[in-house]
């Protein structure tokens, strides 16, 4: 039974080896495949479009001549067959459901990919078998495809591979859906209409085969597009990436010169930006908004640029008219701030100019109450003011840790956010070894 079976299907065996090597060299290729490729290879074959195929179809024609095929005897030849189809169309559906799923699980890929690449070789046999008229004819047809498809997208091919993550996998795995549907309708006019005969070629074969061409064609343009769209998407995204880049530089730079003119070290406006990363990540914000606000924060104090020396570096105490022009640092930062319109920017002007107000109204410049002040600022608040009183300024000496903190602590719901002083105080430990880690 066997090799009667491989005499007359080698073809398609041989497309389920293909499909086994080409994704086991994939798999070897990202690195996860050395030391499984035999592994890999004979997996991938039994479970290939092709060799599921074939065991689905005895399995399928067993159960339909032994359960249903008896059943239909009392209706009519036609309704018997369109009904037999319905049966086979369907049934071939459910039973790549179960191969997909194991596919997605050896090459570590997403369902939708997975199912993607794998329906691309069933609808390859699929398009061979509605045009096939003998075994040599689907073999021809098997090579002369694969090589036009291989040809016209080979540099697409290695794109997709390693880009897959970036690609939008959904709209392809619909239309191959349809796509498969329809060459399985096809496959079966050979069945429910008694006058066209498989293996004749006539105008009948001609036309069904024209529509499976057709509409075959219409899939890999659809297909390469995507790509395409993908790809201009990418360059956007990269784009987008190195224009961030360059606003982080410019802030980073902007704080250097600031941390020149106030005469705090460097090391301030650093630990500042890792303790406010630190605690937005605990206040649930998104990865992105914790690597934002590490850059922003560094542009706290950026205002000061526009004070006089002599009150920033003064030894004593200041005046009331020298900590009102002090004071005027928070609109001066929103002013230098105020006309870039980037993520990141943006939020180092609300921090600029909202981190010296109190969360019970009594701060400065606008006297913004609780909520009305932006979280960032409430968090970029506590971690400037923890890292003021540790460290050492030209009017005062630095304070020990535990008494910065209780300091904290105790402004909770006054100067500070009750939900940030939480989050300060469950992270005191991580905050202290960031505070190690960039010491003046």
């Amino acid at each position: 039974m066997l090799l009667e079976s491989l005499a007359y299907y080698w073809p398609r065996y041989l497309l389920g080896l293909g499909f086994a090597v080409l994704n086991s060299l994939i798999l070897r290729r990202r690195g996860s495949g050395n030391k499984r490729f035999l592994l890999h290879l004979v997996a991938l074959f039994v479970l290939s479009p092709t060799v599921i195929s074939l065991i689905y179809d005895q399995l399928a024609t067993r159960f339909k001549d032994s359960f249903i095929g008896p059943r239909l005897l009392r209706y009519s030849e036609s309704f018997a067959s369109g009904v037999g189809v319905m049966y086979f169309i369907v049934v071939d559906a459910l039973f790549v459901i179960i191969p997909i799923i194991l596919f997605s699980k050896i090459i570590k890929e997403r369902l939708s990919v997975a199912a993607t690449v794998y329906l691309m070789y069933s609808l390859l046999d699929k398009l061979c078998l509605v045009m096939a008229v003998s075994t040599w004819s689907y073999f021809a047809l098997m090579i002369t495809i694969a090589t036009l498809v291989i040809l016209f997208t080979r540099k697409r091919m290695m794109y997709v591979v390693e880009n897959s993550r970036f690609i939008e996998w959904r709209p392809v795995l619909y239309y191959q859906m349809g796509l498969f549907f329809l060459l399985d309708a096809l496959y079966a006019a050979y069945y429910v209409f008694p006058g066209i005969v498989n293996g004749v070629l006539d105008v009948r074969n001609l036309w069904i085969d024209s529509i499976a061409i057709v509409s075959f064609t219409f899939f890999i343009g659809f297909a390469e597009l995507n790509i395409r769209a993908t790809k201009e998407q990418i360059e956007k995204m990269i784009y987008m990436e190195e224009l961030d880049q360059n606003e982080r530089d410019i802030i980073q730079r902007f704080a250097e010169i600031s941390e020149a003119k106030s005469g705090e070290t460097g090391q301030h406006v650093r630990r500042v930006a890792e303790y406010s990363a630190l605690i937005a990540k605990y206040c649930g914000l998104s990865r992105d908004e914790v690597e934002h606000i590490k850059i922003a924060s560094m542009m706290h104090d950026v205002g000061k640029l526009l004070v006089p020396r002599e009150i920033i570096e003064k030894p004593g105490e200041l005046t009331a008219e020298e900590m009102e022009i002090m004071r005027t640092h928070t609109n001066y930062g929103h002013a230098i701030l105020a006309n870039s319109r980037g993520e990141v920017i943006s939020m180092a002007r609300l921090i600029a100019c909202q981190h010296h107000e109190r969360w019970d109204g009594k701060g400065y410049p606008n006297g913004l109450k609780g909520k009305e002040i932006s979280l960032y600022a409430q968090i970029v608040s506590v971690a400037d003011v923890y890292d003021a009183l540790t460290s050492r300024r030209s009017y005062k000496e630095p304070w020990d840790n535990a008494a910065a903190r209780q300091e904290i602590l105790s402004q909770r719901g006054l100067q500070f956010s009750p939900k940030v002083v939480d989050i300060f105080k469950a992270c005191f430990d991580e905050i202290v070894e960031i505070q190690r880690t960039y010491v003046d």
